[in-house]
């Protein structure tokens, strides 16, 4: 038995060369050190450069840290407070809103809140980032105006910025409207700055001239000479004809006084004009003239018997005016300071003499027709002076006049 272990002993102590270490071991090559020495040195490296990068990173990322700031809660701050404290911290501010009072009016600042920002509050961000405000006007208390003169009513609206303006546009234009007290005011309560009120003042009476049924070119003249501004209603131009008169104004005159530089509007009619004995062409002329339309004209020169409507009746421009004319006639006539004369005529459209001896005077003859007349004349029996006359619808187209005892006179 103990020789076969020591047979053993010696095959072990030959396979190892003796030293207890395996053959293949003991007989590695210069090669396979470099190679393992050179792994040594790659590794090495690799955990250097890891290490390196990841001490680098983290520098960036603790020097990043460092120069960045935090964000500050600024909602439902005024747009100014919220500006100034993003600003005192080095970022950047960029207003967005829907309403021109927060972006261009300088009271903005002071009564615009902030309604959401970005980035949010808290966040960290570099120095010189871009912060964005979303602004709305804030809701403000309307002061009491009514009892103040308009100048303290601005200066009260203005605290709290709001606008205050005449209801009346025009009275910003009269001197002294400052002093006006206040009646009435468009809005109570609250509401956005920014926003305008109305305020009806309190303008002081002047005397006014009464101008109803005055002539409408006399009336704006006195009204204007007043210190009122007249707006005519309908106003058909600067040729005013006489006949046109003011039926109504706006706003009324009462007890003769209007509010100190009123805007007065004039509402006029057609005070028609009396026609009645004018020519046909005179009496269409004239009513044309008024502004009213003509029924019942034949463009002639016979006389008008009847007008309707009425003469100084007062209608609305463009009403109808119906005329009647008198039938055509022509007249002859004899007037003399004597009593008689012997008379000879023609009758219009005719040949036929006709003579009437010692016929009292005044002496008048018609037909019923506007041509034709004829000569006639007459002889005075008692006078020292005679005339003759001949009529066409009423126009006094011929006429002559003889002296001394037994005159003759001729008319044709």
């Amino acid at each position: 038995m103990g020789e076969e272990l020591a047979g053993a002993r010696s095959d072990d102590e030959a396979s190892t060369g003796g030293s207890g270490t395996p053959e293949s071991e003991q007989q590695t090559s210069p090669d396979d050190t470099g190679r393992r020495t050179t792994k040594r040195r790659l590794y090495l490296g690799a955990a250097i450069a890891v290490g390196v990068l990841a001490l680098t990173l983290v520098a960036i990322f603790v020097a990043d840290q460092v120069t960045r700031v935090s964000v500050p809660t600024v909602e439902q701050q005024t747009m100014a407070d919220a500006t100034a404290a993003l600003e005192d911290l080095s970022l950047r501010v960029d207003i967005r809103t829907e309403e021109s009072f927060c972006e261009e009016d300088e009271r903005g600042g002071d009564f615009c809140i902030v309604t959401a920002q970005t980035p949010s509050a808290e966040e960290r961000v570099h120095a010189d980032e871009l912060v964005v405000l979303d602004v709305i006007p804030s809701e403000v208390s309307v002061p009491t105006l009514v009892g103040l003169t308009f100048a303290e009513a601005v200066d009260a609206g203005a605290e709290v910025a709001l606008d205050v303006r005449p209801s009346d546009i025009t009275d910003s234009a009269v001197e002294g409207h400052e002093e006006w007290e206040v009646l009435a005011q468009s809005e109570n309560g609250s509401m956005d700055a920014g926003s305008s009120i109305e305020v009806t003042l309190d303008r002081p009476l002047a005397d006014a001239p009464s101008v109803v049924g005055a002539t409408l070119q006399g009336a704006s003249d006195a009204l204007t000479a007043a210190g009122f501004e007249v707006v005519v209603m309908k106003d058909p131009g600067a040729e005013r004809d006489p006949s046109w008169v003011v039926t109504a104004t706006d706003p009324e005159i009462v007890d003769g006084k209007l509010p100190v530089a009123s805007i007065v509007r004039l509402t006029w009619g057609v005070q028609l004009p009396n026609v009645i004995g004018m020519t046909d062409l005179a009496a269409t002329s004239a009513l044309s003239n008024a502004k009213v339309t003509v029924t019942g004209s034949k463009s002639s020169s016979q006389l008008v018997a009847v007008q309707d409507p009425a003469a100084g009746t007062i209608v609305e421009t463009g009403s109808t005016v119906t005329i009647t004319l008198e039938p055509p006639s022509t007249v002859y006539e004899v007037v003399s300071n004597g009593s008689r004369a012997t008379i000879t005529w023609v009758p219009p459209n005719s040949y036929s003499i006709s003579q009437a001896g010692d016929a009292p005077l005044p002496w008048r003859m018609s037909w019923p027709t506007a041509s034709g007349y004829r000569n006639f004349n007459a002889q005075s029996m008692d006078g020292t002076s005679i005339t003759c006359n001949i009529y066409v619808n009423g126009q006094l187209l011929k006429t002559a006049t003889s002296t001394g005892r037994y005159a003759v006179v001729s008319c044709g």
